[in-house]
């Protein structure tokens, strides 16, 4: 079993704590469980002498909304970042807007230059457009904290679909919550992705 638990200092608990308005919050020790075969990333857990059929866990200290929190669009001027939550909104919000600089603001500095060469082809920003124009708001599962970062776990449109659930990477920058693709390689964010959409979520004993 893989074990990755942190706690976060009090200014990061503290954030939690101002972005959980409109659901129940459940904070404490989430433990993440999935399976070796439906990880993105198994290499490493066979190396290891796992077979696809174990199970590895993650355990995080963070926050569960139930039901999920629903994230509307905001205005540009109206975005927060100084939550997790609030950067989501503001993700979220910015790719509805179809506002590239705004886009690009929402993103840690040395993720801006492969963000900006993806809205400049315009090919992939026209299927943004065409996939952001489905969803009204985004929903907010969980938010946990590993190491330095955030990660926040949410669906677009129906808040019950996790099958279709995402995983989005935060990293506190020039005083606010940025995106950061920084553990797309890494095996605890695998875990809970996995654990997200196909897995378990359960609070620590």
């Amino acid at each position: 079993m893989i074990a990755a638990a942190t706690r976060p200092p009090f200014w990061l608990a503290l954030l939690f704590a101002l972005g959980t308005h409109g659901a129940a919050a459940l904070a404490g020790e989430i433990v993440f469980t999935a399976r070796v075969g439906d990880l993105g990333l198994q290499t490493g857990h066979i190396a290891r002498g796992l077979t696809r059929g174990d199970s590895v866990t993650a355990t995080l200290p963070g926050e569960r909304f139930v039901p999920p929190r629903r994230l509307d669009i905001v205005p540009r001027a109206e975005a927060d970042r100084t939550t997790p939550a609030g950067a989501l909104q503001s993700d979220f919000s910015a790719w509805k807007a179809d506002d590239a600089d705004w886009i690009r603001e929402n993103f840690a500095a040395k993720e801006r230059p492969a963000i900006t060469a993806f809205l400049t082809d315009p090919e992939m920003r026209a299927a943004s457009r065409t996939g952001f124009a489905r969803y009204d708001a985004a929903y907010l599962w969980s938010v946990v904290s590993y190491g330095d970062y955030a990660l926040a776990l949410f669906t677009y449109g129906q808040g019950e679909e996790r099958a279709f659930g995402l995983t989005a990477t935060f990293v506190f920058e020039d005083g606010g919550w940025r995106k950061s693709n920084a553990l797309s390689r890494d095996e605890t964010l695998d875990i809970v992705w996995t654990a997200f959409r196909q897995g378990d979520l359960s609070a620590a004993e």
